[in-house]
């Protein structure tokens, strides 16, 4: 099914980029330069299923659009784009209906990842046996089902989660459906990485700061704290906060008050805090690299998400669920995976969770000559495993012999593994076998390996 997009923008260049970027993704596109094109683009009946919006225009702005689609077409998702300068109407916006905003100058891949999202709200579930009732997140596992379980828990309350789990394995889908599920659904959904944001400019991002605060503060800024009024702030990888800024933190959640960077006035916030990381809890509070009161606050209720690993029942679901996302957008009919492909896939122990298992699928996908993915088109360190293992004529041999032969064996075969899974990468494959590039090179030669074995 084609996917139709409706842009509006009254810039004819933003224009040809969306035209250029969306319709390289698959996309069909609809463009206007006016709200009241779009109007007449949408009453000619044409099956619209997601609309992109400039929030500043001539004549009738974004918002002024947006009243007009919420009782006339109430049921198409719509992201506002946003201008540097303009995050709090943004805010506004998605308390007023939008799905969410993308603040210029966005990323391709931040833009994409939006519209995803959007269309995920809306698409009919094709996993039938998938009836958790939480979008975008996919599994029928026990270990899943406690987590949808906690979910419905605590959804309709404001006590503040921690959801803890190895990267990858989707901690913030847990947080938005936590939101998505609460009655705080219609307010802002703030996401922070804190190990993104640099130390210097994590407090002013964090708490806003005033005009003059320091050198460049031309005017007044709220901070993401204060954009997250009524909603829910997500402090994704919480540990690597630095620890200053952790003393600040919980003095916000105790006193529900803050204070912008160079700023007197204390402002009141009303907002649940939901916090993820991928360490280990106890290592980390006895590294003090956490602290144990901030802890203890941001731990009313913790959920765990098990690796995949753990959950085997789930990558055939999630392998199924991925590819008709892939085939909505992209059209290519492939229809699954065959049996060789398939039984690699739920062998392999994926170290990077849920993300890694996408990824796979992805470029699969790419490479698949419909209808079927085969072994072929998975990457060698997953579809090796399918091969029939070599026969172990060292059991055969003395001891010595034995373990020299055994351990060349070894040697080859995990040297090709990691190489292949770092795309050939010798600093890459060194830093992670922890060993030095001019072993690798070493042992390249000596085994005779290459990229296009």
């Amino acid at each position: 099914m084609q996917i139709n997009i409706l842009v509006v923008d009254d810039q004819k260049e933003m224009l040809i980029s969306y035209q250029k970027v969306l319709k390289r993704a698959g996309y069909n596109l609809f463009l206007a330069q006016s709200a009241k094109e779009a109007l007449n683009i949408l009453d000619k009946n044409e099956q619209i299923d997601l609309i992109i919006c400039d929030l500043v225009m001539p004549e009738m702005d974004g918002m002024a659009l947006l009243e007009i689609l919420k009782k006339e077409h109430p049921e198409c998702p719509v992201i506002m784009v946003t201008g540097y300068g303009t995050l709090e109407i943004g805010v506004k916006a998605v308390k007023s209906g939008v799905f969410d905003f993308v603040e210029k100058p966005f990323s391709t891949k931040k833009l994409l990842k939006t519209i995803e999202d959007a269309l995920g709200q809306i698409a009919p579930s094709e996993q039938g046996d998938n009836n958790n009732g939480f979008q975008n997140i996919v599994g029928n596992s026990q270990a899943m089902q406690n987590v949808y379980n906690m979910i419905r828990k605590v959804a309709y309350g404001n006590a503040n989660v921690m959801v803890t789990g190895e990267s990858g394995v989707g901690k913030e889908l847990v947080a938005r459906s936590i939101h998505k599920s609460s009655k705080r659904r219609n307010e802002p959904f703030i996401p922070i990485n804190c190990g993104a944001l640099p130390g210097g400019l994590f407090e002013s991002e964090l708490f806003g700061y005033e005009k003059g605060a320091f050198t460049g503060a031309y005017q007044a800024k709220p901070g993401l704290v204060e954009l997250a009024n009524n909603g829910t702030l997500f402090l994704d990888e919480i540990c690597e906060m630095p620890l200053d800024l952790q003393v600040k933190l919980l003095r916000v959640l105790e006193d529900r008050k803050i204070r912008r960077v160079g700023g007197k006035e204390e402002i009141p916030v009303d907002i649940r805090v939901i916090t993820a990381t991928n360490r280990d809890i106890q290592m980390a509070l006895d590294k003090e690299v956490l602290r144990e009161d901030l802890y203890f606050r941001i731990n009313t209720i913790g959920i765990q998400i098990s690796p995949l690993r753990e959950r085997k029942d789930d990558i055939i679901l999630l392998i199924n669920h991925f590819l008709n996302q892939l085939n909505l957008k992209y059209q290519r009919n492939v229809s699954g995976f065959d049996e060789q492909a398939m039984d690699a896939m739920k062998h392999y122990h994926w170290p990077g969770n849920v993300r890694e298992l996408l990824n796979v699928v992805e470029r699969a996908y790419y490479l698949a000559t419909p209808p079927f993915v085969t072994s072929g088109d998975l990457p060698s360190y997953i579809s090796s495993q399918t091969k029939t293992k070599k026969s172990s004529l060292w059991l055969d041999l003395n001891y010595k012999d034995a373990k020299n032969s055994a351990m060349e064996e070894f040697e080859k075969e995990y040297l090709k593994h990691q190489l292949d899974k770092h795309d050939w990468n010798i600093s890459k494959t060194a830093e992670t076998c922890e060993i030095d590039r001019r072993t690798i090179h070493r042992l390249i030669k000596r085994f005779n390996l290459s990229k296009e074995q």
